[in-house]
């Protein structure tokens, strides 16, 4: 190939253009009804088609064999606002000898001078077209002096100049250049749109491609058409004439979009060992990790979206075929938004650290057990609860009347205290309900004996849930009334956290086992608990968050003297 690819097949007319119609459809009505304006500003993504557009339209205005004003009152036809590409101004532009069609690199030309120059140039009539075309594009690298001075030619330029700006970063042109043109947003290209127009390259270069290698081609793109005809040029220089989605994922490092649904499907499911297995698979075949890493989010984010609401599939046509989204829809319905949540953020917290670790797979590896752990929580927190309601179970084959183990368990403690009393036993026993809630396994414990077991407690909870002993470690124990202990936490949102039910019943548990006795947790922030910050200026929190961390890494205690 002499030429690259998107310049090869650059559009040349209107009907070339693949997208962007509601913008193709307004130019062309504007020059077919001769309403033409005099600044235009094209914005969006790369690759998007702006500079093309911004061409075809210059052609289009001066093209010299459109037919008259009087004949195009008459009847207009379509073909009326497409360049003939046969006349000379056509020819001409085509083969960039057009003295009348000026294209403007901002990004090069940024100064006063530049701008100056132009504002010169500006005043000297067509040669041979009907207007003087400037197109300058990334307008947005001109300097605040450079805007300055083409905002009076802008604004009142002379009949036989049109000015066309194209940008990537709207938000950096001032307001002022913005409210003076006739603005278009340009959108990114849809995954069909992008195929579509590889499969018209493939076939016009005698290229055989597979489906599956042109959809992995316009995912990469991401939206843009110029990248996805230069990726497919480095395919086509590197492979032969008959390319399979093998050979693409070699060539662009990444893994097909079918292994990255298996590997999202295995975490949702809780697979871990097959997750990890396909993990290392990938390490081995010799795909880029951190760009996979970075797909697998993007999945999970995708799946994150159709959970919240199935209409939103409409925003994934820019990123996956029809098939793709109806398959991922299925999918979705079977799992939870909180599923999709917890997988992103461990995913996130991994990324960063692929590149630099020195084994790649390995931030994955812990990624995907975290996953696959998480849920898991509730589960492998049921046996503990259940195994402290055995005794109950045995004690009473038939009918486990609540009032049986009742007296059990407390009756050495009611008949020493209430012989001394006298007379209050049957009392007591009659009404078994208002003791069973608070006092449960005997008497009540004291915040001291919580005090003094809260690091075991932080141990036992720890490998049933790491997270929930690091939000503890910054709590601290305030009261205990009945089976009923009350904790203050120093953040909201780890009071948020911490009084979900499923992890409640992980701590509840711990605290169980290590207290002997069946207990419920309650928790209230620092300012509920009048727990108030030290007196004496600035709050020295954070310092006290560092000295605790590094008091836990040392091993070491505060010592007053």
């Amino acid at each position: 190939m002499s030429n690259t690819l998107y310049r090869k097949y650059r559009p040349q007319t209107f009907s070339d253009v693949i997208g962007q119609k509601h913008i193709v459809q307004t130019l062309t009505n504007a020059i077919k009804n001769n309403r033409i304006g005099q600044a235009y500003l094209f914005t969006g993504p790369r690759g998007t088609g702006k500079t093309t557009m911004a061409r075809i339209f210059a052609k289009s205005v001066n093209c010299l064999s459109r037919r008259s004003d009087a004949e195009a009152d008459q009847k207009r036809k379509d073909s009326d606002s497409e360049p003939c590409m046969e006349c000379k101004v056509c020819k001409n532009f085509s083969e960039n000898r057009s003295l009348d069609i000026m294209e403007i690199d901002a990004a090069s030309n940024t100064g006063v001078d530049n701008i100056r120059e132009l504002r010169e140039t500006v005043k000297l009539p067509p040669s041979q077209a009907k207007y003087k075309v400037y197109i300058i594009d990334e307008v947005h690298m001109l300097s605040i002096g450079a805007f300055n001075a083409l905002l009076k030619t802008l604004e009142e330029p002379p009949a036989h100049v049109i000015f066309i700006l194209a940008t990537t970063a709207i938000h950096k042109v001032p307001g002022t250049i913005i409210s003076r043109c006739q603005r278009f947003d340009f959108s990114r290209l849809t995954m069909e749109s992008i195929i579509q127009k590889l499969n018209i390259i493939a076939k016009s270069e005698n290229i055989k491609i597979e489906k599956e290698a042109l959809e992995m081609i316009a995912i990469a793109a991401e939206g843009g058409m110029r990248d996805a005809e230069s990726l497919l040029a480095q395919v086509i220089s590197l492979e032969n004439k008959n390319i399979t989605s093998k050979e693409v994922a070699e060539i662009l490092g990444t893994a097909d979009h079918q292994i990255i649904a298996k590997l999202a499907q295995f975490l949702l499911e809780k697979k871990l060992h097959e997750s990890l297995e396909l993990i290392n698979k990938i390490s081995s075949d010799g795909y880029n990790l951190e760009i996979f890493g970075k797909s697998l989010i993007n999945y999970f984010r995708q799946m994150l979206l159709l959970c919240a609401d199935q209409k939103l599939a409409k925003t994934l046509s820019f990123e996956l075929t029809a098939e793709q989204i109806q398959s991922m829809e299925k999918i979705s319905q079977k799992y939870a938004l909180k599923d999709m949540l917890s997988a992103i953020n461990h995913l996130l917290e991994t990324q960063a650290k692929i590149s630099a670790s020195f084994i790649p797979q390995l931030p994955l590896e812990i990624a995907a057990s975290r996953i696959c752990s998480d849920a898991q929580d509730l589960i492998a927190n049921e046996p503990t609860v259940e195994i402290k309601e055995m005794p109950i179970k045995q004690t009473s084959v038939t009918t486990q009347p609540i009032e049986i183990k009742k007296p059990e368990i407390k009756a050495p403690t009611r008949i020493a205290t209430e012989s001394v009393a006298g007379g209050e036993i049957k009392k007591e026993i009659s009404e078994p309900e208002k003791s069973i809630e608070p006092e449960n396994n005997g008497a009540e414990i004291s915040i001291s004996e919580i005090k003094n077991k809260w690091d075991s407690i932080l141990k036992e909870i720890k490998p049933l849930n790491h997270s929930l002993s690091g939000f503890l470690s910054n709590c601290q124990p305030i009261k205990s009334e009945g089976n009923v202990i009350t904790i203050a936490v120093k953040y909201s949102f780890y009071k948020e956290r911490l009084d979900e039910n499923a992890n409640k019943l992980t701590m509840e548990a711990a605290f169980a086992k290590i207290l002997e006795s069946q207990i419920r947790l309650k928790f209230v922030s620092e300012e509920e608990a009048g727990i108030n910050p030290p007196v004496g200026g600035q709050s020295t929190g954070k310092q006290n968050d560092l000295m605790s961390e590094a008091m836990k890494i040392m091993g070491g205690k505060i010592v007053e003297e």
